[in-house]
Protein backbone atom coordinates (compact mmCIF):
# COMPACT_ATOMS: atom_id res chain seq x y z
CA UNK A 1 0.00 0.00 0.00
CA UNK A 2 2.85 2.41 0.80
CA UNK A 3 4.36 1.77 -2.63
CA UNK A 4 1.05 2.52 -4.36
CA UNK A 5 0.59 5.66 -2.26
CA UNK A 6 4.10 6.92 -3.02
CA UNK A 7 3.58 6.21 -6.74
CA UNK A 8 0.25 8.06 -6.71
CA UNK A 9 1.91 11.01 -4.97
CA UNK A 10 4.64 11.22 -7.60
CA UNK A 11 2.07 11.06 -10.40
CA UNK A 12 0.09 13.89 -8.77
CA UNK A 13 3.22 16.05 -8.47
CA UNK A 14 4.04 15.40 -12.14
CA UNK A 15 0.49 16.31 -13.21
CA UNK A 16 0.52 19.53 -11.17
CA UNK A 17 3.95 20.49 -12.55
CA UNK A 18 2.74 19.88 -16.11
CA UNK A 19 -0.37 22.00 -15.49
CA UNK A 20 1.79 24.81 -14.05
CA UNK A 21 4.06 24.83 -17.07
CA UNK A 22 1.05 24.82 -19.40
CA UNK A 23 -0.37 27.85 -17.60
CA UNK A 24 2.97 29.63 -17.75
CA UNK A 25 3.32 28.90 -21.45
CA UNK A 26 -0.17 30.18 -22.19
CA UNK A 27 0.20 33.30 -20.09
CA UNK A 28 3.62 34.29 -21.41
CA UNK A 29 3.32 33.25 -25.04
CA UNK A 30 4.98 35.74 -27.35
CA UNK A 31 6.60 37.76 -24.56
CA UNK A 32 10.21 37.83 -23.42
CA UNK A 33 10.37 36.67 -19.82
CA UNK A 34 13.03 36.78 -17.13
CA UNK A 35 12.87 34.52 -14.09
CA UNK A 36 14.70 35.98 -11.11
CA UNK A 37 15.51 35.13 -7.51
CA UNK A 38 13.02 36.51 -4.98
CA UNK A 39 15.82 38.56 -3.40
CA UNK A 40 16.05 40.64 -6.58
CA UNK A 41 12.32 41.40 -6.94
CA UNK A 42 12.38 44.95 -5.49
CA UNK A 43 15.10 46.07 -7.91
CA UNK A 44 14.34 43.98 -10.99
CA UNK A 45 10.78 45.28 -11.20
CA UNK A 46 12.12 48.85 -11.25
CA UNK A 47 14.82 48.02 -13.80
CA UNK A 48 12.29 46.34 -16.09
CA UNK A 49 10.03 49.40 -15.90
CA UNK A 50 12.92 51.78 -16.64
CA UNK A 51 14.14 49.57 -19.48
CA UNK A 52 10.70 49.70 -21.10
CA UNK A 53 10.62 53.47 -20.67
CA UNK A 54 14.09 53.83 -22.23
CA UNK A 55 13.69 51.37 -25.11
CA UNK A 56 10.00 50.63 -25.58
CA UNK A 57 10.70 46.93 -25.07
CA UNK A 58 8.49 45.13 -22.56
CA UNK A 59 9.75 42.28 -20.35
CA UNK A 60 7.49 39.93 -18.43
CA UNK A 61 8.88 38.48 -15.18
CA UNK A 62 8.41 35.98 -12.39
CA UNK A 63 10.13 35.62 -9.03
CA UNK A 64 10.77 32.66 -6.74
CA UNK A 65 13.60 30.82 -4.99
CA UNK A 66 16.55 30.30 -7.34
CA UNK A 67 16.40 26.52 -7.08
CA UNK A 68 12.68 26.44 -7.82
CA UNK A 69 13.16 28.53 -10.95
CA UNK A 70 16.09 26.40 -12.11
CA UNK A 71 13.96 23.27 -11.79
CA UNK A 72 11.15 24.94 -13.75
CA UNK A 73 13.57 25.86 -16.54
CA UNK A 74 14.81 22.28 -16.52
CA UNK A 75 11.21 21.13 -17.01
CA UNK A 76 10.69 23.49 -19.95
CA UNK A 77 9.23 26.64 -18.42
CA UNK A 78 9.12 29.46 -21.03
CA UNK A 79 11.76 31.69 -19.42
CA UNK A 80 14.34 33.50 -21.56
CA UNK A 81 16.66 35.00 -18.94
CA UNK A 82 17.54 33.59 -15.52
CA UNK A 83 18.83 35.55 -12.53
CA UNK A 84 20.03 33.38 -9.64
CA UNK A 85 20.88 34.51 -6.13
CA UNK A 86 24.08 32.47 -6.33
CA UNK A 87 26.39 30.85 -8.85
CA UNK A 88 25.39 27.28 -7.95
CA UNK A 89 22.03 27.21 -9.69
CA UNK A 90 23.30 29.08 -12.75
CA UNK A 91 26.07 26.50 -13.16
CA UNK A 92 23.55 23.72 -12.52
CA UNK A 93 21.68 24.77 -15.65
CA UNK A 94 24.91 25.37 -17.56
CA UNK A 95 26.02 21.80 -16.88
CA UNK A 96 22.76 20.63 -18.43
CA UNK A 97 23.41 22.84 -21.50
CA UNK A 98 20.42 24.98 -20.61
CA UNK A 99 22.06 28.33 -19.74
CA UNK A 100 24.70 30.41 -21.52
CA UNK A 101 26.46 33.79 -21.33
CA UNK A 102 26.64 33.45 -17.53
CA UNK A 103 28.16 36.36 -15.63
CA UNK A 104 27.93 37.95 -12.17
CA UNK A 105 25.50 40.85 -11.93
CA UNK A 106 25.76 42.26 -8.40
CA UNK A 107 26.25 41.33 -4.75
CA UNK A 108 23.98 41.67 -1.74
CA UNK A 109 24.79 41.18 1.97
CA UNK A 110 22.88 39.04 4.46
CA UNK A 111 21.29 40.87 7.40
CA UNK A 112 19.35 40.08 10.56
CA UNK A 113 16.03 41.92 10.28
CA UNK A 114 13.30 42.85 12.73
CA UNK A 115 10.20 44.98 12.45
CA UNK A 116 11.03 47.54 15.14
CA UNK A 117 13.07 50.71 14.72
CA UNK A 118 15.93 49.36 16.86
CA UNK A 119 18.56 47.33 15.02
CA UNK A 120 18.69 43.77 16.43
CA UNK A 121 21.73 42.32 18.14
CA UNK A 122 23.21 39.32 16.39
CA UNK A 123 22.95 37.53 19.75
CA UNK A 124 19.19 37.98 20.01
CA UNK A 125 18.51 34.47 18.65
CA UNK A 126 20.29 33.01 21.68
CA UNK A 127 17.44 34.24 23.90
CA UNK A 128 14.70 31.82 24.83
CA UNK A 129 11.44 32.03 22.87
CA UNK A 130 12.97 34.16 20.11
CA UNK A 131 11.99 32.71 16.72
CA UNK A 132 13.96 33.30 13.54
CA UNK A 133 12.76 32.92 9.95
CA UNK A 134 15.00 31.91 7.05
CA UNK A 135 14.31 30.92 3.46
CA UNK A 136 14.34 27.23 2.53
CA UNK A 137 18.05 26.27 2.48
CA UNK A 138 17.43 23.56 -0.12
CA UNK A 139 16.29 25.93 -2.86
CA UNK A 140 17.04 29.48 -1.68
CA UNK A 141 20.73 30.57 -1.65
CA UNK A 142 20.15 33.10 1.14
CA UNK A 143 18.46 30.36 3.14
CA UNK A 144 21.53 28.16 2.71
CA UNK A 145 23.70 31.12 3.66
CA UNK A 146 21.65 31.76 6.81
CA UNK A 147 21.75 28.09 7.81
CA UNK A 148 25.53 27.99 7.41
CA UNK A 149 25.94 31.10 9.56
CA UNK A 150 23.66 29.72 12.29
CA UNK A 151 25.49 26.38 12.19
CA UNK A 152 28.86 28.08 12.51
CA UNK A 153 27.63 30.05 15.52
CA UNK A 154 26.43 26.79 17.08
CA UNK A 155 22.78 27.77 17.41
CA UNK A 156 21.10 26.11 14.41
CA UNK A 157 20.38 22.70 15.95
CA UNK A 158 19.12 24.30 19.16
CA UNK A 159 16.73 26.55 17.23
CA UNK A 160 15.48 23.58 15.25
CA UNK A 161 15.06 21.34 18.28
CA UNK A 162 13.14 24.00 20.20
CA UNK A 163 10.83 24.81 17.29
CA UNK A 164 12.20 28.34 16.99
CA UNK A 165 13.34 28.02 13.38
CA UNK A 166 10.75 29.09 10.79
CA UNK A 167 11.44 28.01 7.21
CA UNK A 168 9.92 30.09 4.40
CA UNK A 169 9.90 29.07 0.74
CA UNK A 170 11.94 32.08 -0.41
CA UNK A 171 13.41 35.18 1.22
CA UNK A 172 10.31 37.30 0.73
CA UNK A 173 8.11 34.66 2.37
CA UNK A 174 10.60 34.39 5.25
CA UNK A 175 10.55 38.16 5.68
CA UNK A 176 6.78 38.33 5.59
CA UNK A 177 6.59 35.52 8.16
CA UNK A 178 8.60 37.66 10.56
CA UNK A 179 6.75 40.85 9.69
CA UNK A 180 3.39 39.20 10.36
CA UNK A 181 4.51 37.94 13.78
CA UNK A 182 5.26 34.34 12.82
CA UNK A 183 8.86 34.97 13.87
CA UNK A 184 10.69 37.66 15.82
CA UNK A 185 13.57 38.19 13.41
CA UNK A 186 14.65 36.96 9.98
CA UNK A 187 17.87 36.38 8.06
CA UNK A 188 17.33 38.22 4.78
CA UNK A 189 19.22 39.83 1.92
CA UNK A 190 19.50 43.57 2.45
CA UNK A 191 17.31 44.15 -0.62
CA UNK A 192 14.32 42.47 1.04
CA UNK A 193 15.04 44.08 4.44
CA UNK A 194 14.91 47.52 2.84
CA UNK A 195 11.64 46.66 1.14
CA UNK A 196 10.04 45.54 4.42
CA UNK A 197 11.21 48.54 6.45
CA UNK A 198 12.03 47.98 10.11
CA UNK A 199 15.69 47.73 11.03
CA UNK A 200 18.58 45.34 10.50
CA UNK A 201 22.14 44.44 11.36
CA UNK A 202 24.58 43.16 8.78
CA UNK A 203 25.72 39.58 9.38
CA UNK A 204 29.53 39.24 9.14
CA UNK A 205 29.70 36.91 6.13
CA UNK A 206 30.72 37.68 2.52
CA UNK A 207 27.86 39.05 0.40
CA UNK A 208 25.99 36.71 -1.91
CA UNK A 209 26.87 37.16 -5.58
CA UNK A 210 23.97 37.29 -8.04
CA UNK A 211 24.48 35.54 -11.40
CA UNK A 212 22.55 35.84 -14.65
CA UNK A 213 22.45 33.99 -17.95
CA UNK A 214 20.34 33.47 -21.06
CA UNK A 215 18.40 30.23 -21.42
CA UNK A 216 19.76 28.19 -24.33
CA UNK A 217 17.51 28.42 -27.39
CA UNK A 218 15.67 31.46 -26.03
CA UNK A 219 18.06 34.26 -27.04
CA UNK A 220 16.49 37.17 -28.93
CA UNK A 221 17.69 40.71 -29.56
CA UNK A 222 15.42 42.01 -26.79
CA UNK A 223 16.55 39.38 -24.27
CA UNK A 224 20.23 40.07 -25.03
CA UNK A 225 19.67 43.83 -24.88
CA UNK A 226 17.87 43.60 -21.53
CA UNK A 227 20.63 41.41 -20.09
CA UNK A 228 23.21 44.00 -21.13
CA UNK A 229 21.01 46.73 -19.66
CA UNK A 230 21.52 45.17 -16.22
CA UNK A 231 25.11 46.44 -16.39
CA UNK A 232 24.19 49.97 -17.48
CA UNK A 233 24.48 53.05 -15.31
CA UNK A 234 20.70 53.39 -14.75
CA UNK A 235 20.48 49.75 -13.61
CA UNK A 236 23.56 50.13 -11.42
CA UNK A 237 21.91 53.04 -9.60
CA UNK A 238 18.77 50.97 -9.01
CA UNK A 239 20.85 48.10 -7.65
CA UNK A 240 22.71 50.36 -5.22
CA UNK A 241 19.49 51.99 -3.99
CA UNK A 242 18.06 48.52 -3.33
CA UNK A 243 21.01 47.44 -1.18
CA UNK A 244 23.11 45.67 -3.80
CA UNK A 245 26.81 46.25 -4.29
CA UNK A 246 28.91 46.17 -7.48
CA UNK A 247 30.84 42.98 -8.18
CA UNK A 248 34.46 43.29 -7.10
CA UNK A 249 36.81 40.57 -8.40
Amino acid sequence: MKTESAFSGKVLVLILATMLLSCLSAGMAGAEVFAAAASTQPVMEKIAAQYEKDTGNHMEYTFAASGQLARQIEMGAPFDLYISANEKWARYLEEKDMLEMIRPVAECPLVLWQGSSEAPSLHIVEKEKIKIAIADPEVAPYGAMARKYLEETGIYEKLEAEGRLIIGGDVLKAGLAAKSGGADVACLPLSIAKRLGGSWTRIPVPPQRIFGGIVVGRKTDVVTDFFEYLFSEPAREFFQEAGFEPVVD
